[in-house]
């Protein structure tokens, strides 16, 4: 039985902070140093980490989405 457990929420926000910046370095052609410290501060991250939030629990490709339009220069 999957009992949902702080430690294995930090676990998939960890997993999943990790894919976000590999495919978000892809597609910009950025360095994974540039794009993670980006991802770090970012409102996206502030949400994905706050666990309340349950983003840990929505679609990753919506997450890179909204990674995405906050990344891109102004």
């Amino acid at each position: 039985m999957f009992i949902l457990t702080e430690q294995v929420i930090n676990s998939a926000i960890d997993n999943i902070s990790g894919f976000i910046v590999s495919v978000t370095a892809r597609k910009t052609a950025k360095s994974i140093e540039d794009v993670a410290e980006s991802f770090l501060a970012s409102n996206t991250y502030a949400l994905l980490s706050d666990a309340e939030t349950g983003y840990y629990w929505d679609s990753i490709d919506e997450l890179i989405d909204m990674f995405l339009v906050e990344f891109q220069p102004r």
